[in-house]
């Protein structure tokens, strides 16, 4: 009995998040309600607030399931947040830079409307704009990590290099999902693995 409670709550807790998602993304994350949020979810104000007593506390379900979506570890207490980033940076291959690119571009349409709504609640929400940069942080260093391990350029360009990358990737991810612009990806994943290993790898 207890584990369809649990699976009950999952579902209650699922329809909730996906119909917010829904509502920032259509109506932007400051104009959506809590009652547009349980309405939409078929539930009530107080059902909401039983499992997110607040919004942030909903921005960081929002911020699990990014990580849940690209195998991260959910906070920087790990050796590493992305082991697979940081051995493709450590090995230096274009092709498997580009590899690396190409799996992360395949997910953007599931997990950047995610972050791009937590974008826009952390310009608002102080909590959640330091949720986001610490996030920012721990890509960056994982990229550095990567650096380190294969002793490569000075370290004190360590972490440039590794901001460098991780706002071009970001930049790229944008013009899919905010944006709606719609590049040539292939050429698109080209132009920025090539950049990745000049800026990550080519000594």
């Amino acid at each position: 009995m207890s584990s369809l409670r649990e699976a009950q709550k999952q579902l209650t807790r699922d329809t909730i998040v996906e119909r917010a998602l829904e509502l920032f993304t259509t109506k932007g994350y400051a104009a959506t309600t809590i009652d547009e949020i349980a309405s939409a979810a078929g539930t009530t104000r107080v059902t909401f607030y039983a499992y997110y007593p607040s919004r942030t506390d909903l921005m960081r379900e929002f911020m699990d399931r990014v990580n849940s979506f690209l195998d991260r570890a959910s906070g920087p207490d790990s050796t590493s947040t992305a082991t697979d980033l940081v051995d493709v940076v450590r090995e230096g291959e274009p092709a498997g830079i580009r590899a690396w690119l190409e799996s992360r571009a395949a997910l953007w349409p599931v997990f950047r409307p995610y972050l791009d709504v937590l974008d826009e609640a952390a310009a608002v929400d102080p909590e959640v704009r330091a949720m986001l940069d610490a996030w920012h942080e721990e890509v960056i260093s994982d990229l550095v990590r990567g650096m380190e391990q294969a002793g490569r350029f000075p370290e004190e360009t360590h972490h440039v290099r590794g901001s460098l990358a991780y706002t071009q990737l970001d930049y790229v991810a944008t013009l899919w999902t905010r944006r709606k612009l719609e590049p040539n990806r292939e050429h698109a994943i080209d132009v920025l693995a090539d950049s990745w290993y000049h800026l990550l790898c080519d000594e």
